[in-house]
């Protein structure tokens, strides 16, 4: 926990001496519009479960917004909007908003996970894929730190159980174009989210020579994202960030988890039409 626990402090220190050169905007709300991104994210990273090594992969992100709907992938999402307004993944749209506090509802793909080319696990069952239906709550703390909660609910009954994950975020203004976030998050999920995805269940343990591992609700994960994003022009915008994700409690001691603490960067670009 020392490396997450000494970054913010140090990055936090950083801003509190800038912040009097600083420009702070205010929170821009995204209208009823057809607005649209595209682009593209350069990103190296690794699943802390399973034996999959660090990859490097290039990825479409794209996100439109139709009316008071948005579709969106996750990271083009928060390149579509404007301040500090919370935007889901997947399909969304926002139920009610003030000043200080916005609520939204969304739906997205949970594309689960195949164990079939893993050396070690591949006996394991696939966590199928599921619809997740979300409700995501956000609070503006002050004209720099915001705060969010979610919960998330398998809606197709595939034994993917429900979360609920939290953040704090402080976002540095550098100039009317530019800016950074730093983000503080953690993870909550209930025996059965927890039991599909950390789990082994004895006959699948009999069935594969693996330790049968069993677990309640819990955390289970924080990580912590540092992300610079910039607006090149009125049409074009770029963004890089470094982000690292440390599994907590039971979770940490699955026999799936293979390593506790992953890091990951991503750079990308996008155009936006508006």
């Amino acid at each position: 926990m020392t490396r997450i626990t000494v970054l913010p402090i140090a990055l936090l220190a950083a801003s509190w001496a800038a912040a009097g050169n600083a420009q702070v905007t205010e929170p821009v709300a995204l209208e009823v519009s057809r607005d649209y991104l595209l682009g593209a994210s350069l990103s190296s990273g690794r699943d802390p479960l399973g034996t999959s090594e660090q990859r490097l992969g290039l990825r479409p992100i794209w996100a439109f917004q139709l009316g008071r709907f948005r579709f969106a992938t996750s990271g083009a999402s928060a390149l579509l909007a404007q301040g500090r307004e919370s935007v889901d993944s997947g399909v969304s749209t926002v139920l009610t908003r003030s000043d200080l506090v916005s609520l939204s509802t969304s739906l997205s793909i949970d594309e689960g996970r195949s164990w079939k080319d893993d050396p070690v696990y591949g006996g394991l069952p696939r966590v199928r894929d599921t619809v997740r239906g979300r409700v995501t709550a956000g609070v503006t703390i002050s004209p720099r730190w915001s705060a969010t909660l979610r919960a998330s609910q398998d809606l197709l009954g595939r034994d993917g159980g429900l979360r609920l994950d939290s953040g704090l975020n402080y976002r540095q203004q550098l100039s009317p174009q530019t800016h950074w976030d730093l983000s503080l998050g953690a993870g909550w999920a209930n025996s059965t989210y927890r039991q599909t995805h950390y789990g082994i269940a004895p006959a699948v343990a009999s069935a594969t020579g693996l330790q049968a591992y069993a677990l309640g609700s819990g955390f289970d994960g924080v990580s912590l994202g540092w992300r610079i994003t910039s607006a090149l022009n009125r049409n074009w915008v770029a963004y890089g960030g470094l982000s690292v994700y440390q599994l907590q409690g039971a979770v940490a001691r699955s026999p799936l988890a293979t390593r506790t603490t992953t890091y990951g960067a991503t750079l990308g670009l996008a155009y936006r039409n508006n």
